[in-house]
């Protein structure tokens, strides 16, 4: 096996891993968001309050204060179940203005209090978000399919140049 042919294997793997963990991330979004617009179309409504909020560590203190906030805002949201229990969850949908112990509504399904998200108001119609999703998909696929073949056309001409008795390059 020559040093082009490894080369050529180790890209093509390389590509194919970042187009599988992609599509696999876009299809993960592609899920979450359809359970998320069921929940709230079919989902019974209730009140519920904003009982944590923080950045990053479940802990604030544990974030320093000088450090520039890298990651969403998280919030736990708990509201009274069915069979008046405390239901929380975390939630990352929450408008940014929202604070600690600020009214929100829920929605979940019946019977699966745990299955809760956060009702915003500004619900994005089911269709318009999955053609959003679908068309960064698309672009991503694109920019992948680039980067192969301006991968391959190099590997080409490395090979090329490999296989010339005079070059220096080894095969």
């Amino acid at each position: 096996m020559t040093v082009f042919d490894v080369l050529t294997v180790v890209f093509l793997v390389l590509v194919g891993l970042v187009v599988v963990t992609g599509c696999y991330l876009i299809a993960y979004v592609l899920v979450d968001s359809a359970r998320r617009r069921r929940v709230v179309r079919i989902g019974e409504r209730t009140p519920a309050r904003c009982i944590h909020a923080y950045y990053g560590s479940s802990h604030p203190s544990l974030e320093p204060p000088d450090r520039p906030r890298r990651f969403k805002r998280r919030f736990v949201i708990g509201f009274t179940g069915p069979g008046g229990d405390l239901i929380r969850f975390e939630d990352i949908s929450v408008p940014e203005t929202t604070r600690e112990g600020d009214e929100l509504t829920v929605a979940y399904l019946p019977g699966r209090p745990a299955s809760a998200v956060v009702v915003t108001g500004d619900e994005m119609p089911g269709l318009d978000e999955t053609l959003r999703i679908l068309a960064a998909l698309c672009g991503f696929l694109v920019v992948m399919a680039g980067i192969a073949y301006v991968g391959v056309v190099i590997l080409d001409g490395y090979g090329s140049l490999a296989a010339d008795p005079g070059s220096w390059i080894e095969p």
